[in-house]
């Protein structure tokens, strides 16, 4: 790897206190030196390693002036914007297909992922079909329905779209985040493609790229001639390009 985005999650800025959820987000007073420390690294791998520094950013209804006043307080070269609640609830908690009707919980999710879309804030929109990580089945009727608007929004916002790998650890199949089919469609539309493994440990940096280069063969991208795409805060990444 020649170019390496740093994004750790994003604190909570939606909850009171400084540090609302530790364990998967960083405390607010830590953003600082979270920025500091990456844009170290980035001066001390120059000529080496091309770093850059991001943040994975929630996105929460109602919530877009606090997401983007917090967001242009620091000097990052990326945003990635995800979606983790809908109607309330974590997306990646199991416990809610037993009591939720799923549907419901589709919809809503994917309504967000296209608000957060079209909200202008974010550079690359992170794993596009992660509620469906310990769902039941998206029949393929309401997935014909909701698609394609996430795709059009998409492709409107100026973003690029990750592909995410720890869809298939998540999965525990042959799908990353978004899964072929969401692939197809934002691949129709000239989406730009970038890869991020979601590494939460440091032997998984990496992971799984060799399969995303394979799918994206598959579905007919070029992977040999990657190509820079310029951010909002104008700065540049790797992208795979679909037009």
């Amino acid at each position: 790897m020649t170019i390496f985005g740093v994004s750790d999650h994003g604190p909570a800025y939606w909850l009171p206190g400084d540090h609302a959820q530790p364990g998967t987000q960083m405390a607010i007073s830590e953003m600082g030196a979270y920025v500091a420390e990456a844009q170290e690294l980035k001066a001390r791998y120059a000529g080496r390693i091309e770093v850059r520094v991001g943040i994975e950013a929630d996105w929460i209804e109602g919530r877009a002036e606090d997401l983007k006043r917090w967001l242009n307080d620091y000097p990052i070269d990326y945003a990635l914007g995800s979606v983790h609640y809908a109607l309330g609830t974590n997306i990646f908690n199991q416990a809610r297909w037993q009591r939720e009707e799923p549907e419901a919980v589709f919809r809503a999710y994917y309504a967000s992922v296209v608000r957060a879309a079209r909200s202008g804030l974010f550079d690359i929109l992170s794993h596009l079909t992660a509620v469906e990580s310990y769902s039941p089945p998206l029949r393929p009727e309401l997935a014909a329905e909701l698609y394609p608007e996430v795709a059009d929004a998409a492709a409107e916002s100026g973003a690029a779209v990750e592909i995410n790998t720890s869809g298939y650890r998540k999965m525990g199949g042959d799908e990353p985040f978004p899964n072929r089919t969401m692939l197809r469609l934002l691949i129709e539309r000239g989406v730009p493609l970038t890869f991020g493994a979601d590494s939460h440990r440091p032997q998984e940096v990496g992971f799984a790229a060799n399969r995303v280069v394979a799918l994206l063969q598959e579905l007919g991208v070029d992977t040999q001639n990657a190509q820079f795409f310029r951010t909002k805060r104008g700065s540049t990444l790797s992208v795979f390009p679909t037009r």
